[in-house]
């Protein structure tokens, strides 16, 4: 059709009032089109990265509230064992986690939205394992759980967060003097609180293994 149009106009001839006006008209039209189609792109690009900001902060919110979550355990821990301390280690536990309301979540990719979204599932899932352990643990085992936890929780929503930010030009994280060292101090604590998993579980097993090689010699003189 364009074909069609063009040798029409070549018939009329370029210089006639009628081809300038249509040509005027076609490059309007295009000129048009590409100011909306780039408009849409940089309002697209504005909600992609406003959305992304909003979740970064939540993210970052919550990694504090764990981080908090964790002192409040730590003095719970520090509580003389009895009445006391099983009374305050009621008051710890994974905080519960949700994003805003009402964010523009189709801006994003189905990937990006998925991974987000896991988040949650995965800071409830740690709830659900601290309260099904406090069941049956002593308040001070609680306690380290819950601290052990919400480190984990707190590093990777600072991890998420700071993905996020960087995916989609949001403004990088600049913290507080209060969190300028949090990401440290979480990392810290996770290894230290490995090691110390690591050791008490190489114990438990020694002592099994100890236990059992002591059992033959009275297995031995009941069964002669």
């Amino acid at each position: 059709m364009w074909h069609e149009w063009l040798e029409h106009l070549q018939q009329l001839g370029w210089n006639t009032p009628l081809t300038l006006a249509l040509t005027s008209g076609a490059v309007g039209s295009v000129i048009t089109l590409a100011w909306i189609s780039a408009r849409d792109a940089r309002e697209r690009k504005r909600q992609r990265r406003d959305t992304a900001l909003e979740l970064a902060l939540s993210l970052e919110s919550y990694a504090r509230t764990c981080r908090t979550m964790m002192h409040k355990a730590a003095w719970a821990t520090a509580e003389p064992a009895g009445p006391m301390s099983r009374e305050a280690s009621k008051g710890v536990s994974i905080p519960a986690f949700a994003y805003p309301d009402k964010l523009q979540w189709h801006v994003l990719s189905r990937k990006v939205i998925s991974e987000l979204r896991e988040y949650p599932a995965t800071a409830h899932a740690a709830r659900e394992y601290v309260e099904a352990f406090r069941e049956f643990g002593e308040p001070i085992d609680v306690c380290g759980q819950v601290e052990y936890e919400c480190a984990k929780a707190a590093m990777a929503a600072l991890a998420l967060a700071r993905t996020t930010r960087r995916r989609y030009g949001a403004a990088t994280w600049k913290p507080g003097a209060k969190d300028s060292a949090m990401e440290r101090e979480l990392s810290d604590f996770i290894a230290n609180a490995e090691e110390k998993r690591k050791v008490s579980l190489e114990r438990r097993t020694e002592s099994t293994v100890d236990r059992a090689t002591d059992a033959q010699p009275f297995k031995q003189a009941l069964s002669a």
